[in-house]
């Protein structure tokens, strides 16, 4: 079955409507329903705007938006996102992807293949995923996806993913993100910022010395500069804050 033509406004037009909308949406259900809309226009009928922290701690500070019905109740209480490919995909990858490319960016899995096939039985047959990593968040992604059997126009396909990215950076704001953490970070030297990240991987002071070459009390005085500049008083803390100016990434601290 071939996808219809489907009449579509112009798409810088449809873009900055879209864009206009989220922008003065102050509720996080309306800027989904106004994305639906949108990539409705487009041939998408399904959108998802996730952190995928929230599928292991449902808080408040977290948020999963969707309109996938009926599947959104399966994927969560069979514990999909475990292993759901989609998902998996989004963390190996920074740029938009379509749902026929998972193979390539995972590797052939025989329990990717079940779950997809379910999903498309609730009407998510073909799909794009944009991933979404800002430093000191929860990784996220905003997903599109339709029950035809192919794909819309290509030009489709990336007005579709900007919109995604419009919508989920609205649903940021509305939960409270980018967190204030203080004005510019302080500047660190090449010395006090190696420390950091070793302390962030979870080294002693005593390791960070011998892996540095440097004295152990150097390593105590540069390590109370750290936690008197951020003021915090856990290494835990330390690492936190850091990862949120940007100054380490998720890498540095689970390696």
């Amino acid at each position: 079955m071939r996808r219809p033509r489907i009449p579509v406004m112009p798409l810088e037009r449809l873009i900055e409507q879209h864009r206009k909308s989220v922008r003065a949406a102050r509720r996080d259900r309306d800027i989904l329903t106004g994305t639906v809309d949108a990539v409705r226009e487009l041939g998408f009928d399904r959108v998802a705007l996730v952190q995928m922290l929230w599928f292991v701690r449902q808080e408040r500070c977290y948020f999963c938006l969707d309109n996938y019905g009926e599947w959104h109740d399966i994927f969560i209480a069979r514990h999909y996102y475990r292993r759901d490919p989609v998902h998996l995909a989004s963390l190996r990858t920074n740029r938009c992807f379509a749902w026929n490319e998972l193979g390539s960016i995972l590797g052939r899995s025989r329990v990717h293949r079940p779950i997809l096939d379910e999903a498309a039985r609730h009407g998510l047959r073909r799909g794009i995923t944009v991933p979404i990593g800002v430093p000191g968040e929860p990784p996220g992604s905003g997903s599109l996806a339709t029950a035809a059997c192919d794909l819309p126009p290509r030009d489709h396909c990336r007005a579709a993913a900007w919109i995604v990215d419009e919508a989920f950076a609205e649903v940021r704001r509305i939960y409270g993100y980018p967190s204030a953490v203080g004005d510019e970070p302080p500047p660190l030297s090449p010395r006090r910022l190696e420390c950091l990240r070793l302390a962030a991987l979870g080294h002693s002071d005593a390791e960070i010395a011998h892996r540095m070459g440097i004295a152990l009390s150097t390593v105590l005085t540069h390590m109370k500069y750290l936690r008197q500049t951020y003021a915090v008083r856990s290494r835990t803390q330390l690492a936190r804050i850091a990862q949120r100016h940007g100054l380490i990434g998720v890498n540095d601290i689970i390696p």
